[in-house]
This record gives C-alpha cells, sequence and structure tokens, in this order.
C-alpha cells in the first residue's frame, strides 16, 4: 500500500497508517540509517504566522466541505492520526523531538551538526524505492548544496537569503503590497509555473550583496 492509496477523507484506516509507518522505518533500517523525527510543536509566539495558520484552517474546512458534498478525493487527516504516529514510533524505538515551535530549523541545525541528511518535507523523499547491491540496501537519491544552485543559476552566495525573503513564504507577505513587483518579467521563456522563482534569481545575479538587492526591490515596488 502506498501513502497516496490511503483513505483521508473519512477519518479512519489508522492500522494501515501505522502499517505504512512501519514500513518507512524497516527501509531505512534495511539501508543502515537509523531515523530521528523531529516534530513541529505549538504555534510560534511571535504571531508572524498567524494569517497562514488561519488560512491553512480555512482551506482545511474547504476541503472537508468538498468531501463531504462531491465526495472527492481531498487529503483530510483524521483526528487521532498524530497520537498514531507517536505511538507506532515509540513502539519500533525511534527516537522523536517535539520542538516548541517549528521544527524547520531545528532539522536544518541537527543535519548540520551530524553531517546527515534532512529530509523536508517528507514527501518528496521515494523511500519505497530500495534497491539492493550485493548485501547492502539503498535508496537511490540525489544530493543538492547550495554551491551547486549558485553555480547554477550564476548569483552569489550570501544572496540566498535575500532570494528567500523576496520570494515569500509563511512570515513574508510580498503579495500584500499594492504595487507587488512580477518577478516573472526577469524569467527565461518557459518558466512555468516556477517562472516568478527562476524571475527572481535572474535578477539577482545583478547583485553582488543582500542590501543592494533589497534596495534595487525597494525601487521596483516603488515604481
Amino acid at each position: 500500500m502506498s501513502p497516496h492509496s490511503l483513505d483521508q477523507n473519512h477519518g479512519g484506516e489508522y492500522a494501515a497508517f501505522a502499517a505504512l509507518i512501519e514500513r518507512f522505518v524497516k527501509a531505512l533500517r534495511d539501508c543502515q540509517i537509523t531515523p530521528y523525527i523531529v516534530l513541529d510543536g505549538g504555534s510560534d509566539i511571535s504571531e508572524l504566522k498567524n494569517e497562514t495558520v488561519m488560512q491553512r484552517a480555512v482551506d482545511r474546512i474547504k476541503r472537508a466541505h468538498r468531501a463531504a458534498q462531491g465526495g472527492q478525493r481531498e487529503n483530510i487527516l483524521p483526528t487521532l492520526v498524530k497520537l498514531v504516529l507517536l505511538q507506532t514510533l515509540r513502539r519500533l524505538d525511534v527516537q522523536v523531538a517535539q520542538c516548541y515551535g517549528e521544527a524547520d530549523p531545528e532539522i536544518a541545525a541537527l543535519a548540520r551538526e551530524w553531517q546527515c541528511p534532512g529530509l523536508l518535507p517528507l514527501s518528496h523523499f521515494q523511500w519505497e524505492m530500495v534497491e539492493r547491491r550485493g548485501s547492502n540496501s539503498y535508496i537511490p537519491c540525489k544530493s543538492y548544496n547550495t554551491s551547486s544552485f549558485c553555480i547554477f543559476f550564476k548569483i552569489q552566495r550570501q544572496l540566498l537569503p535575500a532570494f528567500a525573503a523576496l520570494a515569500g513564504n509563511d512570515y513574508v507577505k510580498l503579495h500584500r503590497l499594492q504595487a507587488r513587483v512580477s518577478w516573472n518579467q526577469f524569467a527565461p521563456a518557459g518558466g512555468g509555473n516556477t517562472g516568478h522563482l527562476e524571475g527572481l534569481l535572474c535578477w539577482l545575479q545583478n547583485f553582488q550583496k543582500p542590501q543592494e538587492a533589497f534596495e534595487a526591490a525597494l525601487g521596483l515596488v516603488g515604481n
């Protein structure tokens, strides 16, 4: 059973979900990988993500309504799914850490400290594709690093924080600006759904320092 085959509309299938977790842990251990699970904690005390949290809650209500009305698959997690996750991981002797706030920076810090991969988000990791070579098992994957990213897009590494801020995220809501910048205008032809990100990266090629990029971005907004 794949993760996508679980019925997430009707609030059940906990046994199948637990079995899926068991398969995931076994796949890692078969490859001599020791999992360490880091979970998000409570709400951000800075309240900077309140709008995002509220929007996600509204989206869940809308998805539940669509599922109830039309029966289409809307991926609504059942109420006790986190409890089942914790119980199953505990039974499998997997170490789990619960953060006070968001787990992303903690995972990044642990990965840096332990010199190991950090999976964010897990859904992008094809863990079911376990292969064998002789007596060894492994999961084929690609490794990406910031140096290669910067070389490919021809930007300075110190501009990555500026790229993250100007692209927008759960904390930075640039779309609220009345004179928002259309980064697509700087993108090469055929950018598709990621044209705004490619355009921003192309635009950042003109700068050496984040401060220069921010000042120029303010100029674009002013126009």
